[in-house]
Order: structure tokens, then C-alpha cells, then sequence
């Protein structure tokens, strides 16, 4: 049976506009591993005329060769007997065969074929300028690699550059698309799915073939070989020559230990071999650096943004070796012990992105920060903060089994004074169990207060 396809829908929309005009087109798409590029395309094509290609890592110039050429006949020709001797000859039919017909081109893995293919990018360019443009070919460039796609594709110093007609970068689902693949769980039990893949579509969907969240973290993470307790290891090893200093780093901060210096004391890696891999960890979306936000906040240190990885690295990184001799029951029962605050600490970070998608307010900048509190003499911490084209925003998360009551807005009130002081400011507020009565009228009271609940978040 046919799976439904769930979420892209503006971006199948997107490609739907591009395959309409009937002139050429050039898309990039890109994004991590496992977020769902693949299908997106495979979905976009079904009904039409084209070519779709995988390129293989690690393959030469004639094993790809011979692999697209055994997708062009297919796509176009319906045979499995027709082969090119090379890439020019490869790219001459497909053009003739657009001169007359709307038909793609889908690149996919693009930078394991310019691996193989060194001129591969000037050939595309000198074909996007040259013959492509006076067909009706829908060319479609599909990459996990962002550093790759960004310097080699879109960058200013590619052959490239400029030439692509339109470009998707996909990121996680939201919390509302996670929401569907999981229509019988609760909420809580949807929050902490969300938490511990990050929205990754591809993790998602291994939890979504279980009844409960508690089964389905056990089975796919606490057991030999299961789904996500091998991807790390598969992802990391797909892009890193010596994933073990990654896996270190990566241990390091998921237990809290995220500047350079103490990361570098507790792996024995220079600091200069810390901060390389931490911006190559943060090319891949996995980690990221704290920053100030608007020139607020202490914005200092590192931390795993990436919900899968800070799930792995946090509860089942440092038992694999149980978990792979069948005595991962500990390591799970651990694990679910702290779930709960995992996941609160996580929806924050969804809290934002529901604010800055939703929200009226044109947001310039938007984030958390930490700052001092000179009065009490101890760091203050704000879950929301940031710019608006009226003023600052301001916010609170509070993912807990009660109602939010008014002590919680003073209490943002008060931080709120202490980083802006009698500014213009408009507050949001996410409860998981709403709001008391008291916070309900003073929020209609006042046309700065917005508040959200958990089943808003999720789209239900």
C-alpha cells in the first residue's frame, strides 16, 4: 500500500510552478542527510517524462556514466540497452529529446558525481548556457552536502553561479507536519517524538510504526542494529574520515561541556582541531554557535541544535557497547527517567519557530540568550528574545502538566525590564496545559500578550 505523503506541500508547489512555464528551468535543492529530498523529487515526478539519477559515492567517471545512462534509457526510452559513451553524448540526446517535449533532468547526490567528474560543473554550465536554455528541460540539482552546494553550485566562484532559476533548502518539519504522521498519540507523546529526531522526516518515520513513544524509543534506539541507534554512526561515517573526534566532541556538549577550552581538555584535541570541527559540525546543521541576538545576551559557547544527535549523544552514545551485547534495558530506563525534561528543554527551540512562522510581527531577529542579573548576581535566562518591526519580543516556555498563572508573565515582565527596560515590547507565552483564568483576561486586556498552547504548536 501506498504511503501518504505528508508536509512540502509549498515546496511541491514551488516545483509544480517551475514544470508549468515550459521554459527551462534550473532548481537546486539541498539539505542534511535523511530530511527528505529524495522523496520530494520522487513525488514532484510522478507522471512525468524524465530522467531521475542517484549518483553513487565513492563511484568513477564510467560507473556513473554508466548508471545515468542506464536512467536515460529508461526514463525517456523505456529500455535498459541503450548507453553513451560519454557525458557530452549523454547531454546531446537528452536536449534533443527537450527541443519538442516538457521532460527533467534529477541530479541527485550531485557532489558524488563532481567527485568523480571533476569538469562535471563546467560541463553543466557550459550546457545550462549554451543548449539547455533553448529547451523545455526542467534540470533539477539535488545535494546532502550544503558546503558543497553553496560554494560549488550557488557560490560566486562556481561556473554556476546565477544560473539556477529558482532553489529549495529544506529544513525539519514543522511541528504541525510532524503532527500528521502521528495522529492517535497524545500530545505529550508527540513532543517528545519531535525532540528526539529533531523533525527529520526519515527518523520520524521509524517512530511513527510503533503504538507508544516508549516503544518506540526502546526498539529503534535501545536495541542491537535498530534504526537510530546505528544512524549516528552511519551519518557521521558518510561524511567524516575520523568520525571518532566528532563523536567525542559531540559527547562533550551533549553533557553540557560546550566552549572550546573545556571540550579541548576533556578530549585532548587542540583548540584549533575543536573549533574546525565544531564550524564543520555547524555546516552540517548539527551544532551551532550561541550568538548574541540583537546585541543582547552573553552569547558565549556551543550547543548541539540538532534534536536527534542531543537525544543520541546525551543517553545512548556513552552505552553503546551495552546496547549492542542485548543489555541496552539500563541505558533505555535511564533515558526515559529524564525524557520529560528533554524534552521541554527541546520545544523551545520550537517555540521559536512557531513565533517567528506565525506571527504577524515582521521579526528581524530572534533567539535565546542568557544574561546577568546584577541584583540577584546570577545569569538570567530568556527562552525568546528579539526584534520586531514594533518593538522587542520577549517570551516564555513552560512545557509542564499546569495551567500558566500570572506569576509566570511577571516574572518575564521583570527580565523584560532588565534587558530593555520601559521599551515597547509584545510577549508570547507556550503552555502545553494552557493558561489560568487571571492570565486568560489579562491577555484579552491587552493587545501585547499572545499566547499559545501546546495543541496550537502541533496544529491540532
Amino acid at each position: 500500500m501506498k504511503m501518504k505523503f505528508i508536509g512540502r506541500q509549498y515546496e511541491l508547489a514551488m516545483l509544480e510552478k517551475f514544470w508549468n512555464s515550459d521554459d527551462f528551468e534550473f532548481i537546486v535543492i539541498y539539505g542534511r542527510r535523511r530530511i527528505g529530498k529524495s522523496s520530494l523529487i520522487d513525488v514532484f515526478r510522478e507522471g512525468k517524462m524524465g530522467v531521475y539519477f542517484e549518483a553513487v559515492e565513492g563511484g568513477t567517471e564510467v560507473s556513473q556514466l554508466h548508471l545515468m545512462s542506464r536512467a536515460v534509457s529508461k526514463g525517456l526510452y523505456n529500455s535498459d540497452n541503450l548507453t553513451y559513451p560519454d557525458f557530452i553524448s549523454l547531454f546531446d540526446d537528452i536536449a534533443k529529446k527537450a527541443t519538442s517535449e516538457r521532460i527533467y533532468l534529477a541530479i541527485d547526490e550531485i557532489s558524488y558525481l563532481c567527485e568523480s567528474c571533476p569538469e562535471m560543473v563546467g560541463l553543466l554550465q557550459h550546457y545550462v548556457d549554451v543548449v539547455f536554455r533553448n529547451t523545455k528541460l526542467m534540470l533539477i540539482l539535488s545535494g546532502s552536502s550544503r558546503r558543497f552546494i553553496e560554494e560549488n553550485i550557488l557560490g560566486s566562484q562556481s561556473p554556476l553561479y546565477g544560473r539556477r532559476t529558482g532553489q529549495i533548502k529544506l529544513f525539519p518539519f514543522s511541528a504541525a507536519e510532524a503532527s500528521d504522521m502521528f495522529p492517535r498519540w497524545s500530545i505529550d507523546s508527540l513532543a517528545s517524538a519531535y525532540a528526539i529526531t529533531g523533525g527529520v522526516p526519515y527518523y520520524l518515520s521509524f517512530l511513527a510504526k510503533h503504538a507508544s513513544v516508549t516503544e518506540a524509543i526502546h526498539d529503534e534506539f535501545f536495541l542491537p542494529g535498530s534504526s537510530l541507534f546505528t544512524e549516528a554512526e552511519l551519518f557521521m561515517k558518510g561524511i567524516y574520515r575520523k568520525s571518532s573526534t566528532y563523536d567525542s566532541i559531540l559527547f562533550q556538549l551533549a553533557n553540557g561541556n560546550n566552549e572550546v577550552s573545556k571540550i579541548s581538555g576533556k578530549t585532548g584535541l587542540s583548540e584549533a582541531n575543536v573549533s574546525i570541527a565544531l564550524s564543520s559540525l555547524a555546516s552540517q546543521g548539527i551544532a551551532a554557535k550561541r550568538e548574541k541576538v540583537a546585541g543582547y545576551g552573553i552569547g558565549k559557547g556551543w550547543e548541539i541544535i540538532d534534536g536527534y544527535f542531543a537525544f543520541y549523544y546525551r543517553y545512548v552514545y556513552p552505552y553503546r557497547s551495552f546496547i549492542e551485547r542485548g543489555r541496552g534495558e539500563a541505558a533505555f530506563e535511564n533515558a526515559m527517567k529524564e525524557v520529560k525534561g528533554f524534552t521541554a528543554k527541546r520545544i523551545e527551540s520550537v517555540f521559536r519557530e512557531y513565533v517567528l512562522s506565525h506571527s504577524t510581527l515582521l521579526i528581524s531577529s530572534i533567539g535565546s540568550i542568557d544574561f546577568p542579573n546584577p541584583t540577584m548576581k546570577r545569569n538570567e535566562e530568556v527562552d525568546l528574545f528579539g526584534q520586531s518591526n514594533e518593538g522587542w519580543i520577549i517570551g516564555e516556555c513552560k512545557w509542564q502538566n499546569h495551567p500558566v498563572r500570572r506569576d509566570v508573565f511577571n516574572l518575564l515582565e521583570m527580565r523584560k525590564m532588565l534587558l530593555v527596560g520601559e521599551e515597547r515590547v509584545h510577549y508570547f507565552l507556550l503552555s502545553k496545559s494552557g493558561f489560568d483564568d487571571d492570565m486568560l483576561s489579562l491577555s484579552r486586556n491587552r493587545g501585547d500578550i499572545h499566547l499559545i498552547t501546546g495543541n496550537e504548536l502541533f496544529g491540532r
